[in-house]
Parts: C-alpha cells; sequence; structure tokens
C-alpha cells in the first residue's frame, strides 16, 4: 500500500512540530530469525519485519500495513555528519530541515555537499572487494561502510576468546583508505552467533561471554570505528511484518539474563569506548505498527534509566516478508524517536519485488519518499543500502523473500553496475526534487 503524498503531509507534519521557530531537534540488523537481512548471499534467515497497523504517537497518518518486512544488518551513522555550524540534532535546538546540495554528480557528494551533511552507506563484503567495477562505484557513491557479514560473532570469535580479525580488517582498512567512515555491525545478536554461544548457560557464562566479545572487538577497532551497532533485533512478533503480540526474542542472551542483557550491553561498549556512537538496530520498525511501538517504549524505557544509547537504526528493509512503509508514516516515526534526544538512521535500505508484491512504481515512490523523510531530518544521521547491485543482493537466495532464486531486483545499480530508475529517484530525493 502506499500512503497520501508525502510532499503534502511532511510539510503539515513539520509545521506542526516548529517549523516557524527553528524546529525542536530530537535525538537510530537485520532480518528476523534466520539469517536476516544483511547476511547477504546465501546465509539468509528467517528475519521478520513489522509492518503494522499502529497509529503514530505523533499523529501524522496510520500505518501502511503492507506486507513487506526486512531483515538487515544494522548500518548505523555516526555523530559527526550530523553536525553543522547552524547546530543540529540532539534533543533541543537546531534546523528544521536539512537542505540539499545546489549540486552534485554521486550520492556521495549529496550527502557531504547538504547542510547539514549526511553519511550515505553500503553494506560492503570480502567478496565484493574482489571485482574492480563493485570497489568503484562503491567508494565513488557512498562515504560510510557496514560489513555485510565479517564482522560478526561468528566471523570474528569463531572459539571462545580466539579472534579472527582478516576479514573485517580488509574491509575496514578499504574504507579508511577511500575515506569512507565505518559503523560496526553487530556485537550483540541472536543469529550468525557460533555453536559455543548458543550454548552456553546460565547468567554467569553468557554475561562473561558477553563482555569478552564486546571489550575484544570495540578493543581491536577503536582508532578506525567509533560507531557500533550494540544490539540487533532483540524484539520478535507474530508476524514479519512487525504486527501481532510484540515481546523480547528468545536467545541464548535474553534466556540467561532478561531484558538486562540489553542495557549491559550497552554498558559495557561505552565503559570500553566512552566518545563512540552506541545503537540499537531492528527491522520491520520502519512502519507504524505493534513492534515500532514496543520498541519505542522500550528505548524510551532506556532513555529514562540512562543508559548509554545514542541511537537507533531502521533496518528498511521492504518488501516480502516484511512491512511496506511509506514516506510519511516513516518520518513520524523517525521524529518520535529523535524526540528522544536520540540520533535515528537508515540502517540496511533495500526494496524487494519478489513476486511481485511491490510493484516497480510502488518501488520508485518507496525509494523517493522514505530518503526524503530521512533527508529532511537533520537528526536522521545516514542512509544505507544493504549492498551495491542487484545481482549481488542477498536477497536472491533467501527463501524468506520469496525470489525463488530470482533477482530481487532490490537495489539501485544493475548486475552491469549501471544505475538504474531506482538510483535517479534516491539522487531526486537527497537534491529536493
Amino acid at each position: 500500500m502506499r500512503s497520501a503524498p508525502l510532499t503534502l503531509l511532511l510539510s503539515a507534519f513539520l509545521c506542526a512540530i516548529g517549523c516557524s521557530d527553528g524546529g525542536d531537534g530530537g535525538a537510530g540488523g537485520t532480518g528476523g530469525q534466520g539469517a536476516t537481512g544483511g547476511t547477504g548471499g546465501a546465509t539468509g534467515g528467517t528475519s521478520t519485519s513489522a509492518g503494522g497497523t499502529s497509529a503514530s504517537t505523533s499523529g501524522t497518518g496510520s500505518a501502511t500495513g503492507g506486507t513487506s518486512a526486512s531483515t538487515g544488518d544494522a548500518s548505523s551513522s555516526t555523530g559527526d555528519a550530523s553536525s553543522s555550524a547552524s547546530g543540529t540534532g540532539g534533543s533541543g535546538g537546531g534546523m528544521a530541515v536539512r537542505t540539499p546540495a545546489a549540486s552534485a554528480s554521486t550520492l556521495r557528494e549529496a550527502g557531504e555537499k547538504a547542510n547539514p551533511p549526511i553519511l550515505i552507506g553500503a553494506a560492503i563484503s570480502g567478496g565484493g572487494l574482489n571485482n574492480g567495477d563493485y570497489k568503484r562505484v562503491a567508494a565513488a557513491e557512498h562515504s560510510y561502510v557496514t560489513a555485510e557479514n565479517e564482522m560478526k560473532w561468528d566471523a570474528l570469535e569463531p572459539n571462545p576468546g580466539q579472534f579472527s580479525w582478516g576479514s573485517a580488517d580488509n574491509i575496514v582498512n578499504w574504507a579508511r583508505s577511500n575515506n569512507m567512515k565505518v559503523k560496526g555491525h553487530t556485537l550483540v545478536w541472536h543469529n550468525q552467533l557460533p555453536g559455543w554461544a548458543n550454548s552456553l548457560s546460565g547468567a554467569t557464562q553468557v554475561e562473561q561471554a558477553i563482555r569478552r566479545h564486546i571489550e575484544n572487538v570495540m578493543g581491536h577497532f577503536k582508532d578506525r570505528i567509533d560507531t557500533w551497532d550494540v544490539v540487533n533485533e532483540a524484539v520478535i512478533t507474530d508476524s514479519d511484518t512487525g504486527v501481532g503480540n510484540p515481546r523480547m526474542r528468545p536467545s541464548v542472551f535474553f534466556n540467561a539474563l532478561g531484558d538486562r542483557f540489553l542495557d549491559l550491553a550497552f554498558e559495557i561498549a561505552r565503559e570500553q569506548d566512552p566518545n563512540a556512537k552506541l545503537y540499537y538496530n531492528d527491522y520491520s520498525i520502519d512502519a507504524l505498527n505493534d513492534k515500532a511501538d514496543y520498541v519505542y517504549e522500550m528505548i524510551k524505557g532506556m532513555v529514562e534509566r540512562g543508559v548509554p544509547i545514542d541511537g537507533v537504526g531502521f533496518q528498511m528493509h521492504i518488501g516480502p516478508p516484511n512491512n511496506e512503509a511509506g514516506g510519511a508514516d516513516v518520518a513520524a516515526n523517525l521524529r518520535r524517536f529523535a524526540d528522544l534526544g536520540l540520533d535515528v538512521l537508515i540502517s540496511e535500505m533495500d526494496i524487494n519485488r519478489c513476486s511481485n508484491q511491490v510493484t516497480a512504481e510502488e518501488q520508485l515512490t518507496y525509494y523517493h519518499d522514505i530518503v526524503e523523510a530521512c533527508f529532511l531530518m537533520p537528526e536522521c544521521k545516514a542512509i544505507t543500502f544493504w549492498g551495491i547491485n542487484d545481482g549481488r543482493s542477498w536477497l536472491n537466495s533467501w527463501s524468506g523473500a520469496l525470489c525463488n532464486g530470482q533477482s530481487s531486483q532490490s537495489l539501485l545499480f544493475n548486475d552491469q553496475y549501471q544505475k538504474k530508475e531506482t538510483y535517479n529517484r534516491v539522487m531526486d530525493a537527497l537534491m529536493g526534487r
């Protein structure tokens, strides 16, 4: 389903929150239960997403419902792209609306020249970096990198206390050589765990494992990464669209520690790096639905308890099996989280057309309106696309996306690394068109 035209709804919404006095400022995954979004390639999963029908606390329209949801990882944005001389972000004051660049020839340039700047990111795979066209497009069009799989627990700590850094180091060093920032993804997640971690039992064992992993991983990358997805996908609902009985997800972490594991992970991460940006990341919280409402209350409680959380990443995997989220609902959702004083960001965006549940025209509208919703909000620090080109999308080989081995047609570049119309719609949104 599609919402009413974003330009009309968003204009009214911005004025309602105080556009005449400069705005009130404000504050940021991966698929569902299986190998979820951001797992790329053949490592699929059963990620779910929240579609939903719950109304927004900001009162900007009803949920788009929908059936698409997303799984993916959590790419988040660093805080430095959000600040400008005028002051933006944070819970008080700042610009009401980000202003576009006067001209730009790439997505990266459009983001860097915006006021305040916004990071334009991509999930990068180690295998992709073996392809010259992949590297060329990735570096030219993006300023921000999230490792697709190479920084997950099974990749970095395959055996207890024994760490393997090579693949992750290659991605991080390549990004830095191209003046790209990196977001660490992800420290605590129920999926893509090595067998030994899933076999842990008891609060003491699990807490020790969390502490060792966070301290070693953040310590290793401390001089190169200053933004982290600390906890990924801690909430589940009965439907992949984020509708029905939202609750904490059973996992080795929750089963041993209860929801205390959330606070614990963020506290350990803050101890390890007092200056890092620390994010929570999830799928199907993009629309206004049961899961988004539950996560909002969860994050609000963390903020009120003084847990050191800096932002929330909205994965934005749109299409089967996850929700469809229209631009106006995304704008309302981002606003209520930002009003908690947090960064918000789009962390794993792709919009798939598997089984034609999202039509070509709907895909173009979603890409434009969702990117526009983030771009217009200075508290929205980054937009990360989950991959570079259609042929390498993780959705193609994940059964949950209903692609049946066909191309998901979900990204901005085709198999020959040529720009698609989806690219043009994203560029239009970044340029204020």
